[in-house]
């Protein structure tokens, strides 16, 4: 099986069926918390089970929109949704986060910088009044680094 551009992948079946966690009681605090994000912040980052965009880059609940996708990339419907955050819910800054040996671009560091930066020249395109940070987690170090938007 193929998906563009993440070229071939195989599905295999898991080893053990995977079991629903069981349900929650909502915690007080998140019920409280109003839909705008406390600092105007969406994060867009890749769907990578290893990322927790909340604890790595300092973050409480409630503090941003969390946008995952494969590879972090700004794709239309995440395009879509940050129009969204910012006319309704108050987003003024958007931090793209790429990571090191990413799948979805081939394991290449280079190639997920460079998406960054593909990235931020899309947003700064059709939303000028959002302020674009990038930043790549680098697993080796558990750091999140700025990257140069220009490069």
């Amino acid at each position: 099986m193929s998906w563009a551009p993440f070229g071939h992948t195989t599905l295999s079946e898991p080893a053990e069926p995977a079991t629903v966690p069981p349900a929650h009681e909502p915690q007080p605090a998140a019920i409280a918390l109003p839909p705008e994000p406390a600092r105007g912040l969406a994060v867009v980052t890749c769907m990578d089970s290893r990322i927790d965009p909340i604890h790595d880059l300092g973050l409480r609940r409630g503090d941003a929109m969390i946008l995952r996708n494969a590879g972090g990339q700004v794709s239309d419907d995440v395009e879509r949704s940050l129009r969204l955050a910012q006319q309704k819910l108050g987003v003024r800054e958007v931090w793209l986060m790429a990571h090191s040996e990413c799948a979805a671009h081939g394991g290449d560091d280079g190639a997920a910088r460079a998406e960054l930066r593909r990235g931020a020249l899309r947003l700064q395109g059709v939303l000028p009044a959002i302020s674009v940070r990038l930043l790549f987690l680098d697993f080796a170090t558990g750091a999140a680094a700025p990257v140069e938007p220009q490069g």
